[in-house]
């Protein structure tokens, strides 16, 4: 029989609480011990669920923002993602919690308590983070940060803000524990989980059907081919076809005509592709930033041909030209050839905070091998998916767009053996890394100019290359350190906005004809409306290139990442205007002569006032009132 210890004789309720001690035989209170880790393991679990349950409202409340603020899906699995993979997040911060907490409270914490701790933390921590990702974009274009008064006052409110919601979750965690006991938390993931899967079910099954496969124009128009191929400079396409005669861009400058001056009018993707597809500059059709998405209110090509009885069908491996941004508006078939997500996401999942960092932290710490799937679909895939098409003998006339990612980052060994350079792992590389990335980026270029040959032989032996509209261009160019930097989408320079244009007409009518007057990439649809037979609307802001010639100064506009960049090209003078504070460092106003200085190295800006001021009013003049 035990005896109690002389010190704990006063201490009797303690005693009778199991306190544990050290009996006068030598032997441990195992009982006392059993009992401890019991609490702590309980309290793990509840931690876990309580986290969970909160996480689970979290992904709740990011999937109906995401959807409300974007184009309608074909899915929307995001809404089940974001409850498994926040509700685990919190889960683990719930664990931490009560766990934490038991160990202050020396045991005594109780299940009730230890839930509520890990239901608040469990929300605001990732909260904080999800709510400031999402002020930063929408909000304060990137440019969220400490300095400012607006930003202080801005992390204040998204304190605050995330504060008073995580005190709601535990409110109801509260009424669930008091409802259910221990099994209340556990219930209300449960039916989160069920709820949005239940919602992305009817919200899926609710997408428009695809319409009846038949075109209505005369069949005797000629079928239309659009194809942009991601991140091409045009200097890389007049060396490759010099180097590779028997290659698809060689063929495709032999039959049509180049235009050895054209312009994009923003340096990424989606302001890009959509002016290509609405003829209008990026601050007239508003998809402008990272959160923006092509609104209905603007009329794309694809309408305006499907509306002259064209079919329409469009191939992208781009996901900012995937459907959730609406470029796929008035296609009548339009297929997003999506990567292989991590994590088992899908396209619309992409868009939630918590996949945007999982996918960061992998590529940059835990993957040693690069490959083509877990980014985009390549040349190879699409032309697949063209085959596949081709085969199934589309209605005629049709309006094809195919939308190739090569030679976009990561550049790629060719072949593929798991090498390769990523923007996302290397954001900065070294200025000595220019050869060598240059030259994977020229690998890149050849890949798809071998797949570009492959596309034409098709269409030739199915008869429709030479009778065809063939229009071959870019969305944008890509920096490799000219003006010290690297990639896309941060400035307004030659090497981004110079990209390739060639139309290739029916019968390849002025094949191999080199132009040197301006083009612009919103004249695209105008020259295709004209050489298809169909009148251009009103609204277009380009012209037809095959009928005209620009006389306005070519204009480009940027709104990425803290970067707020307008460009004006007149002649031989070129303007560059951005905000001060911008994260690229460039200089407020840039001036260049490219006569002299064709790669806008000389800023003439502190001694060119006048031509300056010029210059800045014919470019506000063509843009909307209030955007510059």
């Amino acid at each position: 029989m035990c005896k109690r210890p002389e010190n704990q004789v006063s201490d009797g309720d303690s005693w009778q609480r199991g306190r544990s001690y050290v009996p006068a035989t030598g032997e441990t209170n195992t009982g006392g011990l059993v009992g401890l880790m019991g609490k702590f393991i309980m309290g793990a679990l509840v931690g876990a669920f309580g986290g969970a349950v909160s996480g689970a409202i979290l992904g709740v409340g990011e999937s109906i923002l995401v959807t409300w603020t974007s184009a309608a899906a074909e899915e929307y699995w995001l809404f089940l993602f974001s409850v498994l993979s926040y509700g685990a997040i919190g889960a683990l911060i719930g664990v931490g919690a009560a766990v934490a907490w038991q160990l202050v409270r020396r045991g005594k914490a109780g299940n009730f308590e230890a839930t509520q701790l890990a239901a608040g933390l469990g929300f605001l921590f990732p909260a904080l983070f999800v709510v400031r990702y999402h002020v930063a974009k929408r909000i304060f274009n990137e440019q969220l940060g400490f300095g400012t008064s607006s930003g202080l006052i801005a992390h204040v409110l998204i304190l605050l803000g995330s504060i008073v919601a995580a005190l709601m979750v535990v409110g109801l965690v509260r009424v669930l524990y008091r409802r259910f006991g221990a099994a209340g938390p556990v219930i209300g993931f449960a039916s989160a989980a069920l709820v949005t899967l239940v919602v992305g079910a009817v919200a899926g099954s609710s997408a428009e059907a695809a319409p009846t496969r038949q075109a209505r124009a005369d069949p005797s128009r000629p079928n239309v081919v659009l194809i942009v191929a991601d991140t091409l400079r045009a200097d890389s396409v007049v060396e490759r076809a010099r180097q590779a005669p028997d290659g698809g861009l060689a063929r495709l400058r032999a039959d049509g005509i180049s235009f050895e001056r054209a312009h994009a009018q923003a340096s990424w993707t989606r302001p890009s592709v959509a002016s290509i597809l609405t003829s209008l500059y990026p601050s007239s059709h508003g998809a402008v930033h990272k959160m923006d998405f092509l609104s209905n209110r603007v009329q794309t090509l694809a309408e305006v041909l499907g509306n002259a009885g064209f079919w329409t069908s469009g191939f992208t491996t781009n996901i900012n030209v995937a459907p959730i941004f609406n470029l796929n508006q008035g296609f009548g078939e339009f297929a997003y050839l999506e990567p292989s997500f991590y994590f088992g996401a899908t396209d619309s999942a992409t868009k939630l905070v918590i996949y945007k960092t999982l996918r960061t932290l992998r590529e940059r710490f835990f993957a040693n091998r690069v490959f083509y799937e877990h980014f985009y679909q390549d040349a190879a895939v699409v032309n697949t998916r063209f085959t596949e098409w081709l085969a199934e003998g589309p209605p005629r006339p049709f309006f094809l767009f195919l939308h190739y990612m090569d030679p976009h980052d990561p550049y790629f060994d060719h072949p593929y053996n798991g090498k390769g350079v990523a923007r996302v792992t290397n954001p900065s590389p070294a200025a000595e890394r220019r050869d060598e990335l240059r030259q994977l980026y020229l690998e890149g270029v050849a890949y798809l100019d071998g797949h570009l040959a492959t596309l034409i032989e098709k269409l030739d032996a199915a008869g429709l290359y030479e009778s065809s509209v063939v229009i071959f261009t870019s969305d944008h160019g890509e920096e490799f350190h000219e003006h010290d930097g690297w990639w896309h989408g941060t400035t307004l320079y030659g090497e981004q906005l110079h990209v390739p244009l060639i139309i290739k007409l029916p019968g390849n009518a002025q094949g191999g004809t080199q132009r040197k007057d301006p083009a612009r990439s919103i004249d695209i649809a105008p020259s295709i409306l004209g050489a298809a037979g169909v009148e251009t609307p009103e609204g277009f802001q380009g012209i037809d290139l095959m009928r005209e010639r620009v006389e306005e100064p070519l204009i480009a506009e940027e709104d990425l990442e803290g970067n707020r960049i307008f460009s004006i090209l007149d002649g031989e003078w070129k303007l560059i205007i951005a905000n001060a504070d911008n994260p690229r460092g460039l200089a407020p106003t840039e001036l260049y002569n490219l006569a002299s200085d064709p790669q806008e190295k000389n800023n003439l800006a502190p001694t060119q006032a006048e031509k300056v001021a010029e210059l800045e009013a014919k470019l506000r003049s063509m843009l909307p009132p209030g955007t510059l």
